[in-house]
């Protein structure tokens, strides 16, 4: 997936809405449920055998640059717009996108000791803001300080759009991805459905590695 760079201000790109964004290549990216031997508890196991995990099925993606910041978009149809968290049994809508720090880092366990991941991690209740997460296997995410993500998130007529704003150098800040032109990084995505109970390892992923080039 090739990014193109745009003399356009940052704030534009930052609008999911924002015209610009009918220039920008869009790409299908399917998405399934994490499989559910791999969840936590029996509880969890016996919940979801009667449901469907990762009830989001597909996004559309595009990105483009400034060469200053990158702006990463992504759309989905969501019937249930959950932004709140005012009960135990609610839960917010929330996508993410994650990157290995190097190689191909095993996508399906959040990295691994070896080949850790950055993961940007947006949810619907926290609007402009996008927490940096560095993971190296299961149950090893933390949030880290530093990487400036803003989030920006738009609802309407049934479907999600947000878009992942962040300067395409940090300097200094080692715990998250560093972009440049021409370069090539690796890139997964994950939603999380509110209205299905979806939360933590409870989500629809891409089960395999796309590839992002800053033209």
């Amino acid at each position: 997936m090739r990014v193109n760079s745009l003399s356009i201000e940052a704030r534009e790109l930052a609008r999911p809405d924002a015209g610009i964004w009918r220039q920008a290549a869009s790409s299908r990216i399917p998405l399934v449920g994490t499989p559910i031997q791999m969840q936590p508890t029996d509880f969890i196991k016996t919940t979801f055998a009667r449901q469907k995990i990762g009830k989001i099925s597909e996004i559309q993606f595009s990105a483009l640059h400034n060469g200053d910041v990158i702006a990463l978009r992504l759309e989905w149809a969501d019937p249930d717009q959950d932004a709140d968290t005012d009960d135990n049994d609610h839960f917010p809508d929330g996508a993410a996108v994650m990157f290995p720090f190097k190689g191909d880092a095993p996508l399906i366990t959040m990295g691994s000791k070896e080949q850790p991941v950055n993961a940007w991690h947006w949810r619907a209740d926290r609007d402009g803001e996008a927490r940096n997460n560095v993971a190296a296997g299961f149950g090893s995410s933390r949030v880290t300080r530093g990487a400036e993500i803003v989030a920006s998130a738009q609802y309407c007529e049934g479907r999600w759009r947000v878009v992942f704003l962040r300067q395409l150098q940090r300097e200094g800040i080692d715990t998250t991805v560093q972009f440049g032109a021409g370069q090539t990084i690796k890139i997964a995505f994950a939603v999380w459905e509110g209205s299905n109970g979806e939360r933590a390892g409870l989500k629809a992923f891409s089960p395999q590695w796309y590839e992002l080039s800053l033209a």
